[in-house]
């Protein structure tokens, strides 16, 4: 059963216009994701790949009803564009900017404890591959055509693992719920732990966990997903170190 994206799931997308925003954009939307619009300031008003472009992020939620965004702005301003997605009413945050400075995340992550936990936008990334439910939708940057829909959930840290982990199981026959990239930056928004809350009440279900469990957060992930083994098969993968 998939977690956090599916095919109903109305997406927007901040830096749509950029070279990178833009093909992913396109690569998402031919996938079969709710595109509904972008955000650019200075561009609101016009059109990009057939949709409406707007100035901010407030203003698409009003008009798009989105619910989801995906960010692909220059690490000097992501963070700005994360809280700007918080404070619109984005309920799923996929960042996949890469060098953001650690400071500006800590000042997202207080940032959002403004807002009671159960409002609070859940963040993915960054720097991270994204979320894909096979054969639904796509936010992130993986290659949609390695992902075989099925009931086996991932959860990793890195992108490229993920990817194997994915092409080796369609090879087997052996479908994906969803895969979600948490990302590998040392302050991220959401950690195995939290990831595999998730995916544990999921029913029929079935995770494959890709990490190292080298740091604290990893040996957290270990052990939640020893938890998860005793209610449904769970495997962890690592890379070689």
């Amino acid at each position: 059963m998939a977690i956090l994206l599916n095919r109903s799931t109305r997406v927007i997308v901040q830096g749509f216009t950029g070279k990178i925003g833009s093909f992913h954009a396109d690569d998402m939307k031919r996938y079969g994701t709710k595109l509904v619009g972008g955000v650019t300031p200075g561009k609101g008003g016009q059109k990009h790949l057939g949709l409406p472009i707007f100035n901010t992020v407030k203003g698409a939620v009003r008009e798009t009803r989105a619910e989801a965004s995906i960010v692909f702005v220059p690490p000097p301003f992501a963070a700005d564009s994360i809280m700007e997605a918080a404070d619109a009413g984005i309920k799923l945050c996929v960042c996949i900017t890469d060098g953001i400075p650690s400071q500006d995340m800590m000042q997202v992550k207080r940032y959002m404890r403004r807002y009671r936990f159960e409002d609070r936008m859940r963040l993915i990334g960054p720097n991270c591959a994204g979320v894909i439910t096979p054969g639904q939708a796509l936010m992130g940057i993986m290659p949609g055509n390695i992902y075989l829909p099925g009931r086996i959930g991932i959860v990793g840290r890195s992108g490229t693992l993920g990817y194997e982990a994915a092409s080796q199981m369609k090879a087997l026959g052996i479908g994906v719920s969803t895969s979600v990239g948490i990302g590998g930056d040392p302050i991220n928004g959401s950690s195995f732990k939290d990831m595999l809350k998730r995916v544990a009440p999921q029913r029929p279900q079935r995770c494959a966990s890709t990490n190292s469990a080298t740091t604290a957060r990893g040996r957290a992930g270990t052990d939640r997903l020893a938890a998860c083994s005793k209610s449904f098969p769970a495997k962890q993968v690592r890379g070689k170190q």
